[in-house]
């Protein structure tokens, strides 16, 4: 069944933080091109803003999408508040053509976060949004999945390691709480919005910067408050969870730049911690699968290099993912399981200004191991997938291949070029 991705991604930020629509908003629209590769043949999205087209189509003709007018639909409008659901909602000629898709159940929804605005946009257009039993997810079941606190719990109770530190409701409870991870750990605090993701809930200091912040940071909710580890990687595990079982998809090693996830590298380079995280995940993913929860489970694992050995589960994402969705790209491109797979993935590379026809002839100069280094159509053995087009003289690239040797050489390549 063909799936009609829906990137609600903003979602995922509480609607009433004092920053969402300054904030929030902006980054979360910024985000809208990079699920042009998640689409396989046959599938749609629905998006809220315009996408380049020079992008949208490099990636029609990379993964044989066809002609953007039949996949490619885009709201007229904006709610306000920000939301993706409400606009196609309030946007009747989209509204039409979805009840249209509807009538005869050829259809599915592929959101980005499964919610309640989801499966009232489903019941009204007669497309299937149903991975998790809507019940389920009226009660919560999604956000609590992605709620750090919840998930902490959740993980100690299964025995896993979580960092230690507290859980604060009230300004007073959160200044208490910095005072006492302060006295424990040297001064080295993290504080964490449970229900934030990318980053954007964070902030860490010590505790005479934090005290000095926090009343323009917090205006409500649930904070969680930590001692700042002494990290060597991240490590992140992916795992479909689905009604027949729990299929395990791999374990990549994060990368950052100025504190912000920027792209992974996988398989992850250290196999024995790779064996000890897919050990964890998988016994919390069969927990997940028995509360009902469907779809895919992207854990974030802290490795130290104290304890190497022994992962400490930070977070889980329980929705798309930039490791899903590059890793699936690969699969459909290279008709590929992912043990077979090496991807280098990054964003935020320096690309100039010129846009996305010139980076692609930039790229499409380029060679390596004698043969074409850019993915412009299918059937390449090897090559460099442009996944969103340049912003501000920035782009993201994945470096895909059944080799390691590749991704290597290939990395070398892009360095020589100033990407």
């Amino acid at each position: 069944m063909p799936k009609l991705w829906l990137p609600n991604v903003e979602e995922v930020l509480p609607e009433n933080d004092m920053n969402y629509s300054s904030v929030c908003v902006p980054k979360t629209l910024a985000l809208i091109p990079r699920f042009l590769p998640c689409l396989a043949k046959g599938d749609a999205i629905i998006t809220p803003r315009a996408i380049d087209p020079e992008f949208t189509a490099y990636m029609a003709a990379v993964s044989d999408l066809g002609s953007p007018d039949k996949w490619l639909l885009e709201i007229s409008a904006r709610s306000a508040p920000y939301s993706l659901v409400e606009s196609i909602l309030a946007d009747q000629a989209v509204m039409a053509r979805l009840r249209a898709m509807g009538k005869h159940g050829a259809w599915a929804f592929e959101p980005y976060l499964q919610t309640p605005r989801v499966l009232r946009l489903a019941r009204e257009t007669g497309i299937a949004a149903e991975k998790t039993h809507p019940s389920l997810v009226k009660l919560g079941i999604i956000t609590k999945l992605n709620d750090k606190g919840h998930f902490k719990e959740l993980a100690t109770d299964l025995g896993v390691k979580t960092p230690g530190g507290y859980l604060a409701e009230s300004m007073p409870a959160l200044e208490k709480a910095i005072e006492l991870v302060s006295q424990q750990n040297n001064d080295r605090i993290i504080l964490r919005k449970t229900l934030f993701s990318g980053g954007l809930g964070n902030m860490a200091g010590s505790r005479e910067e934090l005290l000095s912040k926090i009343y323009d940071w917090y205006n409500g909710g649930r904070i969680l408050i930590e001692p700042f580890l002494d990290i060597t990687s991240v490590a992140g595990s992916l795992a479909a969870i689905t009604d027949t079982g729990v299929e395990f998809c791999g374990v990549d090693m994060q990368t950052f730049c100025n504190g912000q996830w920027n792209g992974f590298d996988f398989p992850h380079p250290d196999a024995r911690a790779a064996a000890e995280v897919e050990r964890l995940a998988l016994l919390m993913a069969w927990a997940v699968r028995a509360t009902g929860a469907r779809g895919y489970q992207n854990i974030d694992w802290a490795l130290t290099a104290e304890k190497p050995g022994q992962p400490i589960a930070l977070e889980c994402n329980f929705r798309q993912n930039g490791f899903g969705y590059v890793l699936d790209f690969a699969r459909r491109y290279f008709k590929a399981e992912p043990g077979e797979l090496f991807i280098r993935y990054r964003e935020g590379l320096p690309c100039g200004h010129g846009g996305t026809t010139a980076l692609i002839k930039r790229l499409g100069r380029l060679k390596v191991h004698g043969r074409p280094l850019l993915l412009d159509r299918p059937g390449r053995e090897a090559g460099a997938a442009l996944m969103t087009p340049p912003l501000k003289g920035k782009c993201s690239i994945a470096l895909l291949s059944r080799q390691s040797g590749y991704i290597k050489d290939a990395t070398t390549a892009l360095a020589e070029a100033g990407l």
